[in-house]
């Protein structure tokens, strides 16, 4: 009898233990899956900040090409005048 505390008393510790230890993973899964969802969406929202400040640098740089462009055309008629 005195075999079956030594042994089993242990064992229902350790076994309590385990339960327990499972019961605070899930809990721990819970909470960080909430996080990570929070997490997730900020990152979205600042892809999307930075989507938008590409496409208005694209558009600022198509308009200072464009004017380039003119503005490289204007020069080679002035230079075409000159050497005439």
């Amino acid at each position: 009898m005195h075999d079956a505390f030594t042994v089993g008393i242990p064992i229902l510790a350790i076994l309590f233990g385990v339960l327990w230890n499972q019961q605070a993973l899930r809990d721990l899964k819970i909470e960080l899956k909430g996080e990570l969802q929070s997490f997730r969406s900020e990152v979205l929202g600042r892809f999307s900040a930075v989507d938008g400040r590409l496409d208005r640098m694209q558009s600022d740089l198509s308009m200072f090409y464009k004017t380039l462009g003119e503005h490289g055309a204007r020069i080679e008629n002035i230079e075409k005048k000159l050497s005439s």
